[in-house]
């Protein structure tokens, strides 16, 4: 059998308060770096802001991607589009059901103990979907939004664990 190789990239929706943060950010910086003229001290705490400044700003800015690959699922967190992060991995040969939410299928999974994992953009009226997988000790509970492409990749593989909103 070849490969079945999926890309699909899903940006994630910015918060109200990430513009905030980053000003607020940005504004003690520049105030640090003015008073640190005067003083070596506040030199000391630009420093500190500058470092904040580069490596947890862009943690607000972050994309999923998922790739699937014949059998298994991979999402990696993208973040202000430079630095790349794994966040797991899955084989789909222990997924039990790969449904769009409100799918009743899903129903007999509501009251199962599980990791809740959520790799969606957190935007309204975007369709999610939801993956029971066992991961190790645990069972995640992943909330997607993959592209038809996937959906069908996926279906292709495992026909009787993927339904569809309303469908059998």
């Amino acid at each position: 059998m070849e490969d079945l190789y999926v890309e699909c990239l899903v940006a994630r929706k910015p918060g109200a308060a990430d513009a905030l943060i980053r000003g607020a950010c940005y504004g003690v910086s520049a105030l640090l770096l003015l008073l640190g003229i005067v003083n070596p001290f506040f030199f000391i705490g630009f420093v500190i802001m500058l470092l904040v400044d580069i490596f947890a700003l862009p943690r607000l800015s972050v994309e999923y991607e998922y790739l699937y690959v014949t059998k298994t699922l991979q999402i990696d967190s993208i973040f202000s589009k430079e630095k790349r992060k794994k966040n797991v991995e899955y084989d789909l040969e222990r997924m039990e059901i790969f449904a769009a939410e409100g799918a009743w299928q899903l129903d007999e999974y509501k009251n199962m103990q599980t990791v809740n994992r959520d790799f969606t953009s957190g935007e309204e009226g975007r369709e999610a979907w939801i993956m029971i997988v066992h991961n190790g000790q645990a069972t995640d509970r992943v909330r997607l939004e993959p592209d038809e492409e996937m959906i069908k990749a996926i279906r292709s593989v495992y026909p009787r664990k993927v339904f569809d909103k309303g469908k059998a």
